[in-house]
């Protein structure tokens, strides 16, 4: 597993993936940008009862908002700009580390959008529950959040790979036979998604992991 994040990492400098980083990284950054500014026009618009304390008390309730308002979509967002570039991702890294895999079914627009939807609306809704444990339980709320969301992207993008070569059959009983594994990978790709400035890398670090770590199982599964 180590030896997949350290690949996936290795592919930042790669000159086949540099234009699609870039992209990924301003979409990220925009996506920051956006939520940043809408919250504070939203606080701005609400702390002006003219009472001193109770201005103070929104605009604190409304940082830890935007705080929990990023957390809660950007999993979903990093999935859909994900899958959007999945297949060229992929394709670099297919080429040079298993240039003798079959061809990899491609997917199309309408199908990425979809599942990125599907995965975004599904993470918003399980954390907007969550929220409450998250209140109720300072000092485990982060890891509340961290494990429902290790085993949401951990399950998502190994589906998102596993998919191009596997129907949905034989996808299933691959995440029931290396359920454990791809927990603990998606618990790399959500540390990945909150280190600030690589965080705005998740789209290329945790396809090209999911892509290492999909072959890596595949072939220790054939090894037994």
């Amino acid at each position: 597993m180590f030896r997949s994040i350290s690949l996936a990492i290795a592919q930042l400098a790669n000159p086949n993936l540099r234009s699609i980083l870039m992209i990924a990284i301003t979409i990220s950054l925009l996506f920051i940008i956006a939520i940043t500014i809408g919250m504070n026009y939203a606080i701005t618009l609400l702390a002006h009862t003219g009472i001193n304390w109770f201005d103070k008390l929104i605009i604190w309730f409304g940082s830890l908002a935007s705080f929990l308002f990023a957390l809660i979509f950007f999993p979903g967002f990093v999935q859909i700009i994900s899958g959007l570039f999945a297949d060229r991702v992929s394709d670099a890294i297919i080429s040079t580390y298993y240039p003798n895999l079959p061809a990899q079914r491609q997917t199309s627009i309408s199908e990425v959008i979809g599942d990125g939807l599907r995965f975004a609306f599904l993470s918003m809704i399980i954390n907007i529950l969550a929220l409450s444990l998250y209140f109720l339980l300072p000092g485990f709320n982060m890891i509340i959040f961290y494990l429902l969301n290790s085993y949401l992207l951990g399950r998502e993008y190994a589906e998102m790979i596993g998919l191009r070569s596997l129907d949905r059959i034989s996808m299933k009983k691959f995440w029931e036979a290396n359920r454990t594994q791809l927990f603990l990978g998606g618990m790399l790709i959500t540390t990945i998604s909150i280190i600030p400035a690589l965080n705005l890398t998740t789209p290329i670090t945790a396809t090209a992991f999911a892509i290492h770590e999909h072959e890596r199982l595949r072939r220790l599964r054939i090894s037994r």
